[in-house]
């Protein structure tokens, strides 16, 4: 007798209804929150990856909810490739598995809550699955303020430099290092590295550390050297032609007088060329937030710093500015060089508001359970 949950019943075709029901519309650019970013992400396929960055390039930044589901063509997603077509369904199909599988770990220390939200929803009658060619996706509508209108900080970056990417580790590295743009370089100890990279602790389908027989705990990569060669170099080669090519170097415990090379306790990573911030057109045309952009501008903070720290300092914060420079422009302490002077004051008071999120963001992972993708919040229901 089959396993009622493993067999393959035959469904309508008017049932499925996977059909191509809109043209996707490519806009080259993905969103992508920070809490998403810094989550503890568990490694899956680089096909899996492909889809979801195609789910999210469709996702606008004006979007108020997620759509009912979401459609692509599943050449999109192998384009660049030397995959056929019938070797692309194989792919596909497993990655579809892999994403339905996929669990966001929530966890509220403070009210002693701990819970988990599939990334997918299969329970609607519009089915996730692909059909001649069309892959269909809903993603778990609980999920939705890590898509849209996000709150807090999140990245941009081109699709076409994401999708020619071939590792799951240059995938990881391409979307941290998009949000270190505006630095130019992240800094980063090799424990919160290993985490990062999915080489901390392997767990067993529980999440419970799996450990060898000496009960220490079972790593991937366990030897530096290795986890640099398999994950850092390999995504070195990858990213060198992206607006993502990065130098690194090795990070050394204070050498207290031991014998032989300090051990490596972190690792740096320097850009090496960074792209120019445009403004959003939407941010001009907003009624609160068009009038503060006039204004730094008459101070001639330039777009590209806009751009970069404006939504990270806050509406509120950058009318504070304005008011001081407006004063010392009133007083015998005029400002001579507005945009040296007021670039470098707005740069460096952006700066400090992005490190402090990137900080909380950080923070707030840290106390979460190893999970597929971890990311910190209350209850979304």
């Amino acid at each position: 007798m089959p396993d009622a949950l493993h067999s393959s019943p035959a469904e309508p075709v008017a049932y499925l209804q996977l059909d191509l029901q809109y043209e996707p519309q490519s806009t080259d650019r993905v969103r992508q929150s920070w809490a998403m970013t810094f989550s503890r992400q568990r490694r899956i396929s680089v096909c899996a990856k492909r889809i979801l960055a195609r789910v999210m390039e469709q996702i606008c930044e004006d979007d108020m909810q997620l759509r009912a589901y979401y459609q692509l063509r599943a050449a999109a997603v192998v384009e660049a490739t030397s995959l056929s077509p019938v070797t692309a369904f194989t792919f596909v199909h497993e990655a579809l598995y892999e994403l339905a599988s996929v669990k966001w770990e929530f966890e509220d220390l403070a009210g002693g809550e701990w819970y988990v939200r599939h990334l997918l929803d299969t329970t609607q009658e519009r089915r996730v699955g692909i059909k001649d060619g069309i892959i269909t996706i809903i993603l778990n509508p609980q999920l939705a303020p890590y898509f849209v209108q996000i709150a807090g900080q999140y990245s941009t970056y081109k699709l076409t430099d994401y999708m020619g990417l071939h590792s799951w580790y240059s995938m990881r590295f391409f979307e941290i290092l998009s949000a270190f743009r505006d630095t130019g370089w992240w800094e980063v100890s090799l424990e919160e590295y290993r985490t990062f990279m999915d080489c901390a602790g392997e767990v067993d389908k529980y999440g419970r550390p799996k450990t060898d027989k000496a009960g220490q705990p079972v790593r991937k990569h366990a030897n530096t050297k290795d986890l640099i060669r398999k994950t850092v170099l390999t995504a070195q080669q990858e990213l060198a032609h992206t607006p993502c090519a990065f130098d690194y170097t090795p990070l050394y415990a204070p050498n207290q007088g031991q014998r032989g090379r300090p051990r490596i306790v972190g690792l740096r990573f320097d850009l090496r060329r960074g792209r120019p911030a445009t403004l959003p057109a939407a941010w001009l045309a907003d009624a609160a937030a068009g009038p503060v952009i006039s204004q730094l501008r008459a101070f001639r903070v330039s777009d590209h710093h806009l751009a970069l720290y404006l939504k990270a300092l806050g509406l509120p914060a950058a009318r504070k500015l304005v008011r001081e420079w407006q004063l010392k422009e009133n007083s015998p302490q005029r400002i001579d060089d507005k945009a040296k002077y007021c670039n470098a004051v707005f740069g460096r008071a952006g700066r400090l508001a992005l490190a402090q999120q990137r900080a909380e963001v950080l923070q707030a992972r840290q106390q979460l359970p190893p999970g597929l993708f971890a990311a910190a919040g209350a209850a979304l229901a």
